[in-house]
């Protein structure tokens, strides 16, 4: 009998190996985690973790200990010992689950590419942090290029290489690889980060995507600290997972006719990686590079169109929202000013929404990101349409304006006549944003639409003060 497997070739996405790994075999064996629907209280790496356990496509992950997500990798280990997921094959008891522990996080990152290459159906996944996701450097750029959607990498956010050394969660580690390629949404609270974890290989193996994914929360208030938790049953996590997959088995969307146009075939299921445009090799000439990245970039924004779609399914078959581009709370009627900002403060922020418009006699929304990569430019403008002027909320350290204040002012600009825009620098390093803080931003940003400019550049506060000038 010949060991080849038959190669069937997807044009300019590659070429699969069917039979390659008995995939079969790997979904009938998985032993069922949660059978029904559960409700437990959970840290936010369990609540991360536990969909690694339910997926059949996710045999195993890498990892490497750093805080804050050690313990993503500690409750797959736990849960993976022992017997806790082997089945009886051929007579002997066979692990469905593997946790490889390596020595180094390049190791855990060179570990992932390999696994995710051999088998473009598989889910491969890892969790880290701060200077563990800058270790990782050069192979996840390589990762991000390659094309290869079914890698996940949870970034459990740390204030990053910065001085002094801080273990709490500012979004510092995101921001600093936001080229690397990666489709990066941001969460906060247990539920939308399991929510998230379930949708996102369903957008980065899209065969118009083939983008690795990033979700991400903040460290130690987001990873640390416990919530409820609503799990759903292994059977009705895979089902809609495979019915997600099959969104980009059929080409009748119109938005799709720029790949029908291609060639690009209909497929049962994600599409091969070798021999494809996403494979060139390690190294080229200028040409061929520049041809490369204007393939790598059409594929990341294709994940504006297949995130809704994705999130529309998610919604249909667990009742809750998918993943949107962001929250908006008070954008209607339009508001005079809205704040723009993301991570779990946001939630004192949507609080107080009622007594601020009670103390300042005017009408204020809130914008909460969730999209990070590919920056959802044209909506983010869309909704702030009308609004009198706009306040930023940068949670990490930048030379500049902030890293979210110049994508929310080039989002602005496109739309024509922008308002202004005031940057604010607070919870750097994970400090908690107070009441006062708040406050103090939206009574700075209700000044600025009153002036019809911002009072500066930026603004450095903690706990209703200003801590320094431009």
């Amino acid at each position: 009998m010949s060991l080849v497997q038959p190669r069937n070739l997807n044009g300019p996405y590659g070429a699969r190996y069917d039979g390659a790994i008995d995939l079969g075999a790997l979904q009938a064996r998985h032993r069922t985690v949660y059978p029904e629907r559960t409700r437990i209280s959970v840290d936010g790496n369990v609540a991360a973790a536990i969909p690694f356990l339910q997926w059949w496509r996710s045999p195993i992950v890498a990892g490497f200990p750093i805080t804050p997500a050690t313990k993503w990798l500690e409750y797959l280990a736990a849960e993976t010992a022992g017997d806790k997921t082997a089945v009886q094959w051929e007579g002997r008891r066979v692990a469905t689950k593997r946790v490889k522990l390596l020595e180094s996080e390049h190791a855990a990152a060179d570990y992932m590419a390999g696994v995710a290459s051999s088998c473009r159906d598989l889910i491969v996944g890892t969790a880290t942090s701060s200077v563990g996701l800058d270790h990782m450097t050069e192979s996840v750029r390589s990762l991000g290029a390659s094309g290869l959607g079914n890698v996940v990498l949870v970034n459990v956010c740390r204030a990053t290489a910065n001085y002094p050394l801080c273990i709490e969660g500012d979004p510092s580690d995101a921001l600093a690889h936001r080229d690397d390629g990666f489709i990066q949404v941001m969460c906060r609270g247990k539920q939308q980060i399991y929510d998230t974890l379930l949708q996102l290989p369903a957008v980065g193996l899209h065969p118009q995507v083939l983008t690795p994914t990033m979700p991400a929360y903040y460290g130690i208030k987001d990873s640390h600290r416990s919530g409820q938790l609503w799990i759903e049953p292994d059977g009705a996590v895979n089902a809609f997972l495979e019915e997600a997959l099959a969104l980009g088995a059929t080409r009748s969307d119109p938005r799709d006719q720029d790949f029908l146009d291609m060639g690009v075939p209909g497929m049962g299921g994600p599409p091969g990686l070798l021999d494809g445009d996403t494979a060139m090799g390690n190294c080229v000439t200028s040409a061929w590079f520049q041809g490369f990245k204007v393939g790598q970039k059409a594929r990341i924004q294709k994940a504006l169109e297949v995130l809704p779609r994705v999130a529309q399914l998610f919604e249909a078959h667990f009742g809750r929202p998918g993943i949107p581009f962001f929250e908006t709370h008070r954008l209607d009627p339009t508001p005079d000013v809205a704040l723009v900002c993301m991570g779990p403060d946001a939630g004192t922020a949507q609080q107080m929404l009622p007594s601020i418009e009670a103390q300042t006699g005017a009408r204020v929304g809130l914008v909460v990101l969730r999209l990070l990569s590919p920056f959802p430019s044209q909506a983010l403008a869309h909704a702030l349409r009308g609004v009198g002027a706009v306040g930023v909320v940068n949670n990490a350290h930048h030379s500049g304006r902030g890293h979210l204040a110049l994508d929310v002012v080039d989002a602005l600009a496109e739309q024509g006549s922008a308002p202004p825009v005031e940057s604010f620098f607070c919870g750097l390093g994970g400090a908690d944003v107070s009441q006062a803080t708040w406050q103090l931003m939206f009574k700075t940003t209700l000044e600025a639409a009153r002036r019809g400019r911002p009072s500066r550049r930026w603004h450095m506060l903690h706990d209703g003060l200003e801590l320094a000038e431009e």
